[in-house]
């Protein structure tokens, strides 16, 4: 169990500094020059100007040397400063980064509530009419992109019906739409990865056994069905959820929500590149930890040999 979880920890860490040396790059190799964005305040810059934002920028430096240099400042919790609003970058994410947190919780859980109930619903009634509308319903959402889904839910529920609020109001209901709108598309994947696993979970034997002498169907179904379904589950489920963090930029931008995602396209369209860097790093730490937290989960399911992909003898 130790070796586990220390080979996990380990992948975790090297898969973070490879993030860092992607998002560093990003920033040096994406298009425009970084120090006339830096200068973009200031009208007519002399000579003089442009060393000194060059210094501050490192770009006399070699890249090596601008690397080490960047990521020592991360490991200390500086993030860099804001091109536009000259403030520090950490501050402004981190005055966002809980409204975003928010609606990704508010989204995992209309993921696993449609996802759950859909999924068994359609897997209990299989080849029934109602598998068959369960089916046609999670083909449908997932197929149609989820900008879509939000305006067609602003149009109904918010200038038709009236029931919940477009702009953000610092109500629960805020959290409705654009959480709907993120999570119904991973609900609708999520429910047909549990219904695929509960009809195979369905045609073991034991199942079948226990079903014949009479044990009470739905105890059969949470202890033997969907507890024997639930690994791959679990494993999905926290690929889902960091999905839904990163795609949750475009969402936020749509219903006006004041998130780290918004942030981040607003520093995309201003090419203030410290923002969009600091906004991958820690949406790709905030993955791997979801996908560290999902390992432990799964332990409870299924044993160490199974999740390393070993057998008892190795």
């Amino acid at each position: 169990m130790v070796k586990f979880f220390v080979k996990r920890l380990t992948l975790a860490i090297l898969t973070l500094l490879g993030a860092s040396i992607l998002t560093f790059a990003l920033g040096r190799l994406a298009p425009g020059d970084p120090v006339e964005t830096l200068l973009s305040g200031i009208q007519n810059p002399t000579l003089e100007d442009i060393e000194v934002a060059r210094a501050y920028l490192q770009l006399d430096r070699s890249m090596p040397m601008q690397y080490i240099t960047w990521l020592g400042r991360l490991l200390r919790g500086d993030l860099g400063w804001s091109y536009r609003t000259h403030v520090p970058v950490l501050h402004e994410i981190s005055v966002r980064l809980p409204a975003t947190m928010n609606l990704m919780l508010g989204s995992v859980a209309v993921m696993l509530f449609f996802g759950f109930s859909l999924g068994i619903a359609s897997a209990l009634h299989q080849n029934k009419p109602v598998d068959y509308a369960v089916r046609f319903f999670n083909t449908l959402v997932i197929a149609i992109p989820a900008f879509c889904i939000g305006i067609l839910l602003m149009i109904v529920f918010a200038v038709r019906l009236g029931w919940l609020p477009v702009i953000p109001s610092g109500n629960f209901d805020q959290l409705v739409l654009p959480s709907l709108t993120i999570g119904l598309g991973a609900g609708a994947g999520l429910a047909r990865l549990v219904r695929s696993q509960m009809i195979t979970a369905m045609q073991k034997e034991h199942v079948s056994a226990a079903l014949t002498f009479g044990v009470n169907r739905r105890r059969v179904v949470l202890n033997n069905i969907l507890k024997n379904a639930m690994p791959p589950i679990v494993t999905n489920i926290g690929l889902f959820a960091g999905a839904l963090l990163g795609g949750s930029a475009i969402i936020e931008t749509l219903f006006s929500w004041p998130g780290a995602g918004r942030y981040a396209v607003d520093a995309i369209f201003g090419r203030d590149y410290p923002v969009i860097q600091a906004y991958a790093l820690i949406m790709a730490a905030i993955y791997i930890a979801i996908n560290l937290l999902t390992d432990v989960v799964n332990c409870a399911f299924a044993p160490v040999a199974d999740i390393l992909g070993v057998s008892e003898d190795d």
